[in-house]
C-alpha cells in the first residue's frame, strides 16, 4: 500500500525504506508508554495518478510488511504509532496534491482509507491500538476523516455480506484506532496522548479475544 520507491525486488534494508522509525516516550504521572514514530524520509504527494491506482485492488507490499514488523518487534512495549506529515525541520513530507478539487480530495481520502484498512488491521493484531497522524494539513485531515466515516458506514450497511469478526475489528479500528489531526507532534505527545495512557492497555485487553477470532488470511 505504501510507496516502496524504486526498489522492487530483493530484500530491502532499513536504510532503503522510505520511512524513518524512532521511539518517543509518552509520560503521565506514573505511567510511561513508548510510541513508534514514523516519518517519510522524502516528500510524498498523493495526486491523481496515485488516486487512480487506489481504485484497483491492492495488497500489502514490502514497505507495509516492514512497518508491520516494526510493530511486531515492539509488541507489548509500543501500542501507539505517530505518523508525521512534517519532519523535524518543519518540512511537509506527506500531503495530497494541492491541485485536487474538493470532490477529488474526498475521493482520495475514501480510497486511501479503504486501501489501508488491511494494513491497519495487521498493526492492530501486532498490538497497536492507537495511530495518530500528526502535523497534518487541514485538507488532509478533512479528506481522511471523510474517508473513515464513509467506509465505516459502508461496513455497517453491508454487514451481512462480510465475515462478522473481520467486520467487527475493522469497524473498531475505524472508530477508535485512527486519529488525523492538524496538531504538532509535540502538542500531541505532551498534551493529548498523556491523558489517554490509562486506557491503552485496557483497550488491548478488550480486543485480544476479538482478534483471536479473525481468520488467518485477515492478519497474515
Amino acid at each position: 500500500m505504501w510507496p516502496s520507491g524504486v526498489l522492487v525486488s530483493g530484500e530491502m534494508s532499513d536504510a532503503a525504506m522510505p520511512f524513518s522509525i524512532e521511539e518517543l516516550a509518552i509520560r503521565h504521572q506514573n505511567l510511561t508508554h513508548r510510541a513508534i514514530v514514523i516519518t517519510p524520509k522524502n516528500s510524498m504527494v498523493l495526486g491523481r495518478e496515485r488516486i487512480e491506482a487506489l481504485r484497483r485492488p491492492t495488497s500489502l507490499n514490502k514497505v507495509d510488511r516492514w512497518l508491520i514488523d516494526q510493530a511486531v518487534q515492539r509488541s507489548g512495549k509500543s501500542r501507539m504509532i505517530l505518523f508525521r506529515a512534517c519532519n523535524r525541520h518543519g518540512e511537509r513530507v506527506w500531503q495530497f496534491d494541492p491541485n485536487l478539487s474538493d470532490a477529488e480530495l474526498e475521493e482520495a481520502g475514501y480510497l486511501l482509507t479503504c486501501a489501508l484498512v488491511p494494513f491497519h488491521r495487521r498493526l492492530l493484531n501486532a498490538g497497536v491500538v492507537l495511530m495518530v497522524h500528526t502535523d497534518w494539513g487541514v485538507r488532509e485531515c478533512y479528506a481522511m476523516r471523510h474517508g473513515v466515516r464513509k467506509f465505516e458506514h459502508e461496513l455497517r450497511a453491508n454487514a451481512s455480506s462480510l465475515n462478522k469478526h473481520v467486520q467487527t475489528v475493522d469497524r473498531w479500528l475505524l472508530n477508535n484506532m485512527l486519529l488525523h489531526v492538524a496538531l504538532s507532534i509535540d502538542h500531541v505527545a505532551q498534551r493529548l496522548l498523556p491523558l489517554h495512557l490509562g486506557m491503552i492497555d485496557r483497550r488491548w485487553e478488550q480486543l485480544e479475544a476479538q482478534l483471536a477470532q479473525l481468520p488467518p488470511e485477515a492478519v497474515g
